[in-house]
């Protein structure tokens, strides 16, 4: 996830500008902790956003998903 992915999902989400620019601040110092923002926007009295994008892959529904091999491979 990219910082854009971050702010884009705040600004969606209703958060006000002036607490978007505080969450900011921290990742650009910290860098990207998805649990901290998290609690930092509870804090805020906001609901946690980001707490999906933690998820172990093997619990999500695209573990299950079969790739297909689409590419033509020429042979002799």
């Amino acid at each position: 996830m990219k910082i854009d992915d971050i702010l884009f999902e705040l600004e969606s989400n209703y958060i006000n500008e002036n607490d978007i620019d505080t969450i900011k601040d921290y990742i650009m110092e910290n860098g990207i902790k998805l649990a901290h923002i998290d609690a930092m926007l509870e804090e805020m009295g906001y609901d946690a956003l980001f707490d999906d994008y933690e998820a172990a892959p093997s619990s999500s529904s695209a573990a299950a998903i079969q790739k297909i091999n689409h590419k033509k491979h020429l042979t002799d």
